[in-house]
């Protein structure tokens, strides 16, 4: 596989092995495309997510050798990778060496210095997941549950190699939602998978069912396993300051020191604090903002009203893209709204697309998941989003968020920037575009729309400094918790379940920290081009660079001396 690394608009490459003024951009293919087929060999998971299905059952080695062959390969191409000269690529390759360099040493963090297979059980469950094989119907059902058969026979010999890497001391929260997941996944096996093949034969579904059980007993055997460390649990998380910032660099491209960094990130809390109190005063100066944030998570449709609202969301927000030229739209495709699948309802709403290397078309879904129906009418009422909350996931998950950002990357012509994705990017987008759409008149300036966004906007800025709190403050979980019911005015249930995660994804701050990122480089550009300046043409030049690293993508757009992603 030729890996395609020609520029835009900065130089001559070109496909194949045509001749380019570049001199470095051929040795970058050629390094690139060798680093490319190990790395779907040592991800079958993510080649087969990706859309390549010469993958499709496979369970990845987590042997021990296998785990050190798989540090030594990323080392490998960390050191090669850092001697290609940047000054002899094309402006395009000079990103895509960029973003292939930050990709490795992001697996290198997560092996090395956060040792995830030997800390986390956590790190294991993506490597039995069967929602590529019945969350969408890109080959013949009957294929697709061969592919299931063959992950569940290697499911044992997978889970014992797991619980032979894990250390017998595992941070507790970490172990209980690693417990969540099993069960899940048990449950998954047993009650959804069959049902969710649609037009698998009778005779197709006795040893489909079989395999299904023999999964599931391993997952059991796992969970044993895991609850025999119960006794040895700890508290600790912390990567520490010191760690906290090599993610950051490592992963994302984001240098600068923890204390800038925080206050950043306090600053605009407090902006966004201030606007809900002046929201909620133009709502009605009569009452207090807790009352006018209930007030707004009240106005809430029925559960059997909710698809109807949000498909009707997604068709005005499509509008307003298009009418207030926030970004070009690439194609006439769209996210369809659907109830999420039974064993998909870990997740409010999401979005779900192909890979971008599927041969064939295939459907998006937005989907949004329903309240239990055994659950009483009042508790199945409350569960669902208030209008303005869902207006604004509406955005955050089709457009211009997620959706829009898939079409951009689904028609880039480079392997790289469709391969490789970017927590601060991805994330960063979507959320940038919440406020970015309000502000450009989306919803007319009603406050209580704007009170939507801005609680969307307080519950990730107490997840970026939650992040840090946790990771390099010495913050605790319950000091976390109290954060999110006073500062981003969520309920118990859901500010406990939003510290805890906070200690096993310290990269939940990435939502503010994109977007933040996002709006200075907007800022930026609109400061150098004055009246030249375009909203519309600044979002297609940035969704042109997929899901690079943020500061990667100032560089490309502003030049070497564009400055701090952050100040």
């Amino acid at each position: 596989m030729m890996l395609w690394m020609g520029s835009c608009g900065g130089g001559t490459a070109t496909r194949g092995a045509q001749e380019t003024t570049f001199s470095g951009d051929r040795e970058l293919a050629t390094v690139s495309e060798a680093f490319y087929a190990g790395y779907l060999e040592h991800e079958p998971n993510s080649a087969a997510g990706l859309g390549y299905h010469q993958y499709d059952g496979r369970v990845p080695d987590v042997s021990e050798a296998a785990l050190q062959a798989r540090i030594a390969f990323y080392r490998r191409y960390r050191d090669a990778f850092e001697t290609i000269d940047d000054a002899s690529l094309s402006p395009r390759a000079r990103v895509e060496l960029a973003v292939l360099e930050a990709s490795v040493r992001g697996e290198l963090f997560a092996l090395e210095d956060l040792r995830g297979p030997w800390r986390n059980p956590m790190s294991y469950s993506g490597g039995l997941s069967l929602l590529n094989y019945v969350s969408r119907d890109y080959k013949p059902v009957t294929e697709r549950a061969q592919s299931i058969i063959q992950i569940a026979d290697q499911a044992r010999a997978y889970v014992t190699q797991a619980d032979a890497n894990l250390v017998q001391e595992i941070p507790r929260t970490w172990l209980d939602t690693a417990l969540l997941q099993v069960n899940g996944m048990i449950s998954f096996a047993r009650e959804d998978v069959v049902p969710a093949l649609d037009g698998l034969a009778a005779e197709a579904r006795v040893p489909l069912e079989a395999a299904l059980e023999r999964l599931a007993l391993a997952l059991e055997w796992f969970k044993a396993r895991l609850e025999a460390r119960r006794p040895h649990v700890n508290d600790a998380y912390a990567l520490g300051p010191e760690l906290f910032l090599k993610m950051l660099a490592d992963t994302q491209s984001v240098a600068m020191s923890l204390d800038t960094l925080e206050a950043v990130g306090r600053a605009d809390l407090e902006r966004n604090l201030l606007a809900i109190r002046e929201a909620a005063r133009l709502a009605d100066p009569n009452r207090s903002v807790e009352q006018i944030v209930a007030e707004v998570a009240a106005d809430r449709p029925i559960p059997a009203d909710v698809f109807g609202v949000a498909d009707r969301q997604v068709t005005e927000t499509r509008r307003f893209v298009v009418e207030h030229d926030i970004a070009s739209i690439p194609a006439d495709e769209v996210a369809l709204v659907r109830p999420s699948p039974a064993f998909m309802r870990w997740n409010s709403a999401f979005l779900d697309t192909p890979g971008p290397f599927e041969t064939q078309p295939l459907p998006s879904f937005y989907y949004i998941s329903p309240p239990d129906p055994a659950w009483p009418e009042q508790q199945q009422r409350e569960y669902m989003p208030g209008t303005a909350d869902l207006l604004f996931t509406s955005v955050h998950e089709v457009w211009p968020g997620h959706f829009l950002h898939y079409l951009h990357i689904d028609r880039n012509e480079s392997i790289v920037l469709r391969s490789f994705g970017n927590y601060a990017m991805t994330e960063g987008w979507a959320h940038y575009a919440e406020q970015m759409m309000f502000d450009e008149g989306l919803g007319n300036q009603d406050p209580r729309v704007h009170v939507g966004q801005l609680l969307n906007a307080l519950l990730r800025n107490v997840r970026y400094l939650s992040a840090i709190g946790l990771h390099a403050r010495s913050m605790t979980v319950e000091e976390s918790q109290r954060a999110f019911r006073e500062q981003a005015f969520q309920d118990e249930a859901t500010a406990r379940q939003q510290a805890v995660r906070g200690t096993f994804d310290p990269m939940y701050l990435s939502y503010t920290l994109g977007k933040l990122m996002i709006a200075q480089l907007r800022d930026d550009m609109r400061a150098r081009d004055g009246a030249a300046f375009s909203l519309g043409r600044f979002h297609d030049a940035f969704l042109s660079y997929g899901s690079a690293p943020i500061p990667v993508i100032r560089t490309a757009m502003l030049g070497p001396n564009a400055g701090p992603a952050l100040r």
